[in-house]
């Protein structure tokens, strides 16, 4: 039996009691509405789940009207206590089934999962585990949770967790794995069961921006991991890294990046070797991007790559061909407001929208031109989230 399998099955009990309210003691509506007093409401049919995590400790989630774009508040839930509370790193288990948080304060749990009821979008906490640094970044591949600190922090180290198939409960293990330098993200490829997957950070190294790839062999921890020779990001200051749906690129921006295309700001492709983990960066790469890129995103389609200009103000959009060249979206970067410094992006599992985090505690949507990319503002956005937002994900 899979996880995912595993997963379904041991959460079938929970996932009705989630949806008929068992789990509710720790919402609140926030400033955004919910229906607390009277139990979750049963979402339409169809309805997709965007999960954002603020910057004081709490995750807002929405539901997603699959046809218009537009966004439903459901109550707030607060992801730890004062103590812990902070920025908030989110990622979602591959089934749809788990939601995985961080919060990056130290001194009480700050790494949890929730269970999601996907009728209601009720999260239950099933999890939570204390670091002694404050956790930032997050990644789930099979049977473990990965976790970086906060760049702030200045730990060189990456910790691991297993989940219970069951309950999505964590267990930290050890050791915890040394890296190079303090990452700024990490990105999962998973290839299938018994396949090893390939993990990617982002770092800054002596020499300039880096990505260290880790091959991890089928429920390897922390212990079944191979950490190959760190490869140049081709440029300064990799802020975010993705890799495409299908496997076959690693997409990097750099906030810094002397080259003959740019000598500032650039997006970097690598085509990834399933088998050996080995990048190998692809004709034309870096490309130009807006100023100040610190966020990316790629469609569930695999055709278009967003990425947010924290220093511009704007929205860049892409389309990524079968060689991994980026060519820009017509009518992009657009403009996302005066001082709206992107943080976070999402597209929505459909590949019909996407959804970029702005300053004025606001996520503004667009909706995806399936065969260009262009991007067209919906009605209704941007819209209000009460706090500054930082990370955001989809529930597949």
């Amino acid at each position: 039996m899979n996880r995912v399998t595993s997963l379904v099955w041991g959460f079938f009990l929970l996932g009705l009691l989630a949806g008929c309210g068992g789990s509710g003691s720790n919402t609140s509506s926030g400033n955004n509405g919910g229906t607390p007093n009277n139990g979750p409401s049963t979402l339409p049919a169809g309805t997709e789940l965007l999960y954002v995590g603020d910057n004081v400790g709490v995750i807002h989630g929405f539901g997603v009207d699959p046809n218009s774009g537009n966004l439903t508040a459901l109550p707030t839930v607060a992801a730890t206590n004062v103590a812990a509370a902070g920025d908030v790193g989110l990622a979602a288990d591959a089934g749809g089934m788990v939601l995985y948080a961080t919060s990056d304060g130290v001194g009480e749990a700050n790494v949890l999962s929730f269970i999601i009821s996907k009728s209601t979008g009720t999260l239950s906490p099933s999890g939570s585990v204390t670091l002694s640094v404050p956790p930032r970044k997050l990644a789930a591949v099979e049977q473990n949770l990965y976790v970086i600190p906060d760049p702030r922090a200045n730990s060189a180290e990456m910790f691991a967790f297993s989940i219970d198939p069951g309950t999505a409960a964590l267990t930290q293990l050890n050791p915890a794995i040394t890296l190079p330098a303090p990452a700024n993200d990490l990105a999962v490829a998973g290839f299938g069961n018994n396949v090893p997957s390939w993990m990617g950070l982002a770092f800054e190294g002596n020499s300039g921006g880096e990505i260290q790839g880790i091959v991890r062999q089928p429920n390897g921890g922390a212990t079944g991991l191979q950490l190959g020779s760190p490869t140049s990001s081709s440029g300064d200051s990799p802020q975010a890294i993705r890799v495409t749906p299908d496997g076959k690129f690693v997409v990097v921006v750099n906030q810094g990046t002397p080259s003959a295309i740019c000598t500032l700001n650039c997006v970097s492709v690598f085509s990834l070797d399933s088998g050996t983990g080995t990048l190998t960066e692809v004709p034309g790469s870096p490309f130009a991007s807006g100023d100040g890129p610190g966020a990316v995103a790629i469609d569930p389609s695999g055709k278009f790559v967003f990425v947010g200009n924290t220093a511009g103000n704007s929205l860049s959009a892409y389309t990524i061909d079968t060689s991994g060249n980026l060519t820009p979206v017509a009518g992009t970067p657009v403009a996302l407001g005066t001082n709206a410094q992107p943080s976070s992006i999402a597209a929505d599992p459909g590949g019909k929208f996407v959804y970029v985090s702005i300053v004025g505690k606001q996520v503004a949507g667009f909706a995806i031109d399936a065969s260009t990319g262009a991007l067209t503002p919906l009605a209704g956005s941007p819209f209000s989230l009460g706090a500054l937002a930082r990370d955001m994900v989809f529930v597949p």
